[in-house]
């Protein structure tokens, strides 16, 4: 060590080459770690940027997410083809950003919200399709949420389709789809980005199933962009988003620094040799400089652990800060003595987090713990208040006083955005269930806690208040005893999974003392690891109106059952005493004739005759009466009707009719519709009669009989080319003994059309007629299609 020091007073030029090489090492050293600093704040900012616009979309993923789960929800625990505008309607107002609700049975689109200009596509089967069905079987196969497209639309422009299967029993059975219109998705995300970021470059890339291929979606350029490139994948889409940072200064922000170290380094060398002639001045800036170093690094290497966007060291001693170079680019305030003071931070912290902030601070410094955290908003050199998370790390001395507070801010006014959007997605749920006046629950069923809402309190007279404290108790409480044994069983059942979801009409106690029907739906959303049911998840409604309704038809059916007996039995009772007479009648003027007939003349015979048809056309009227007041309907009855082989049937019955009259038939394919066969029967003899029996003499009689759906309904039309009807007449014929010609021109009694009226009525439809004299006439009814009535 002797001779070194001997070296460094006795050979000064020496001595100024080795301080000259060893303060440009360090020089170059730093260079290259502030270069590696601001290479990765660039990093950073693309990485904060990228994940930005990464929130944007999956904000808008989750939105779409939270319509499909509705939808699926509603599918899997309702008939949403018999609400789907109503519940669409909902969802769509409540959630903006979706623009369609599609709900596919497998992978045909069955039902479409709103439907006006979007039915070309109602019956379009998605998985039949090779040029679409790729990420559609994505989605089955990963039995989640898959947003696909964008891609043009069968029905006009373009659009992400976010579909999620749903499945029954572990049976793939359709989607729940939704509709972003691809223009609203790109200026939701990337309207003002250019405006926002002028200093980046992005494209949002689509990764197609069938290739692989990375397909740029917004056409950017990056050919002049030299700065750090992120790319964030989207899983639920195959998408990446690219962002590139235009520019780089790394590199510029280090030329000066660099010169400047290199002039100080030949500076401090060139001093330091004249140092070298003067031992004790040069001993004592070597010792000064040695400290000043051991602090910078020092202060360096905890700032490092702090790990944030802004880095500060506060001296709690002389009540001075210094902060990293973020500080101005993220709050816009230039560094100056009067900003590095506390008092000028706390004038930024906004008003009403002040007090909370300085009272956590304090209770830290005055403690012992060594970290500090806080959140709260500050207020921009544009006026503008942000979110920040501050942490700091307290350095105390030996008595365990603070002294020294070192730390990090971040920026995370965005993240509190998506936080109070999630509150906002949970209301507007909220209001869905509001809407459909629900009752909800929400059961541990291993420790018994249970949530309801306000609404299921309601339903039997109480608030949630007052049926506190609130447990699974809560519901055996009020349940009828017949009812919750019934209901447990049906909790087993879904328990073992032999149901897919449990259900159950049960009777609750109301405050006021009387019973009110709900009814209970729930599904286990959640398991332990050993197979038992945690949480289930279920919705209570007030159906006592509809139990009332139920029993109020289940007593009219009884009366009018009652009344169609007597009826049954007093109309034949009466049928057989009037047919009796009118047989006897015409049997003795039948023998009279015969016995009689060479005294009487040709007039008295004639009059017999009349006598006799008379007789006869009251014997046929008296069982034409007994047939309209004997038609019966019983429910239990209904079933399946093929109206192709009941009208095969009734050709075969009239053949011979046919064949006399050279009637010609024209049937199109008949769907099948619920109904009993007797009465459907009748109704299509009375109807194919009424066209060959109503003809211009000479005319060949021609039948069409063809059928519509319409909704749940079948309508039927028996066409002829007969005399035709005037229109004012089309409710009359329909009346009993509704004749319009006379029996000379035309037979019958006047009772076929109100006896169809009547079976057609009682099945739940309507008949009617189109007509023009002279032309023919159109008779029409409706029948109940098979599958969606009961």
């Amino acid at each position: 060590m002797i001779w070194i020091r001997d070296l460094f007073f006795k050979s000064p030029a020496v001595t100024g080459i080795i301080a000259f090489l060893l303060f440009l090492g360090f020089g170059i050293f730093l260079s290259i770690k502030e270069y590696q600093i601001v290479r990765l704040e660039e990093d950073n900012r693309v990485i904060q940027v990228g994940e930005i616009v990464e929130d944007k979309v999956q904000d808008v993923l989750n939105t779409a997410n939270s319509a499909v789960n509705i939808l699926a929800y509603l599918v899997s625990t309702d008939k949403v083809e018999d609400n789907f505008e109503e519940i669409g309607k909902s969802i769509i107002d409540n959630i903006p950003i979706i623009d369609q609700i599609q709900f596919l049975d497998s992978g045909v689109i069955i039902a479409n919200y709103p439907l006006a200009g979007n039915e070309i596509v109602i019956g379009y089967d998605i998985l039949a399709d090779s040029t679409r069905n790729q990420e559609a079987i994505l989605a089955i196969e990963s039995k989640r949420l898959f947003f696909a497209g964008p891609f043009a639309l069968r029905q006009g422009g373009e659009a992400i389709v976010a579909r999620l299967p749903i499945y029954e029993e572990g049976e793939f059975i359709g989607f729940a789809a939704a509709l972003i219109y691809w223009e609203k998705f790109k200026r939701e995300i990337f309207e003002d980005f250019n405006n926002l970021n002028p200093e980046f470059t992005i494209d949002f890339l689509k990764i197609y199933p069938n290739s692989n291929d990375e397909i740029s979606l917004l056409n950017s350029d990056f050919s002049d962009a030299n700065g750090p490139v992120e790319r964030f994948l989207i899983e639920e889409g195959n998408w990446i988003i690219k962002l590139q940072l235009n520019q780089s200064k790394a590199f510029d922000s280090i030329i000066f620094l660099s010169i400047g170290r290199l002039f100080t380094s030949f500076l401090f060398s060139f001093l330091l040799y004249k140092f070298a002639q003067q031992p004790y001045t040069l001993k004592k800036k070597i010792t000064e400089t040695t400290e000043e170093l051991q602090l910078s690094n020092q202060r360096f290497q905890l700032a490092t652990k702090a790990n944030s966007q802004i880095i500060w060291d506060w001296d709690l001693v002389t009540n001075t800060t210094i902060r990293s170079e973020n500080f101005e680019k993220l709050l816009g305030y230039k560094q100056t003595n009067e900003s590095s003071h506390n008092e000028f931070w706390k004038s930024l912290i906004h008003p009403d987090d002040l007090e909370k902030v300085e009272k956590n601070l304090q209770k830290t410094l005055s403690g012992k713990k060594n970290k500090w955290s806080q959140e709260f908003r500050v207020r921009k050199s544009n006026g503008q208040t942000i979110y920040i998370l501050d942490r700091g790390l307290v350095i105390r001395n030996n008595e365990g006083k603070a002294i020294r507070l070192i730390g990090s801010t971040q920026d995370i006014s965005e993240r509190k955005k998506i936080e109070d959007e999630i509150v906002s997605q949970k209301q507007r749920f909220s209001n869905v269930i509001e809407g459909t006046n629900a009752g909800t629950w929400e059961w541990n069923v291993q420790t018994g806690e249970t949530i309801f809402n306000e609404t299921w309190a309601e339903i039997i007279g109480y608030s949630l208040k007052e049926l506190e404290p609130i447990s699974i108790q809560t519901w055996q409480k009020f349940a009828h005893p017949e009812d919750f044994i019934e209901s447990g069983k049906q909790l087993e059942l879904h328990f073992l999974g032999k149901a897919d979801r449990y259900e159950a009409e049960c009777r609750m106690l109301h405050k006021d003392g009387h019973w009110v029907w709900v009814l209970d739906r729930g599904k286990v959303l959640s398991w332990t690891a050993d197979g038992k049911p945690l949480m289930m998840f279920g919705t209570h409604v007030d159906i006592t109106l509809k139990k009332k309704r139920e029993e109020e038809i289940k007593t009219a059916n009884q009366k009018l059952q009652s009344a169609n007996e007597e009826l049954r039995s007093f109309a034949s009772v009466a049928s057989h005493d009037m047919k009796e007479p009118l047989r006897m009648i015409s049997s003795f003027l039948e023998l009279l004739e015969m016995k009689y007939h060479s005294v009487l003349d040709e007039k008295g015979i004639q009059y017999i005759r009349f006598a006799v048809d008379g007789a006869k056309r009251l014997s046929r009227l008296t069982g034409d009466m007994m047939e309209y007041a004997t038609i019966g309907f019983d429910p239990k009855d209904l079933k399946k009707l093929d109206l192709n082989e009941i009208i095969q049937e009734v050709l075969a019955i009239k053949q011979n009719e046919l064949e006399e009259g050279k009637v010609k038939i024209e049937t199109q394919k008949l769907p099948s519709v619920l109904g009993i066969k007797t009465p459907i029967k009748t109704v299509f003899i009375n109807l194919i009669s009424n066209a060959i029996k109503y003809q211009k003499q000479g005319n060949t009689p021609l039948v069409k009989i063809s059928a519509e759906n319409i909704k749940d309904l079948v309508k039927i039309t028996v066409e002829d080319n007969g005399i035709g009807i005037e229109k004012e007449y089309f409710d009359q014929i329909f009346a009993l003994f509704g004749r319009l010609h006379s029996k000379k021109e035309f037979g019958g009694t006047g009772l076929g059309l109100s006896v169809s009226k009547k079976i057609i009525r009682q099945h739940g439809g309507d008949i009617w007629v189109e007509s023009e004299l002279g032309i023919g006439s159109k008779f029409h009814f409706t029948l109940k299609k098979y599958g969606t009535a009961s």
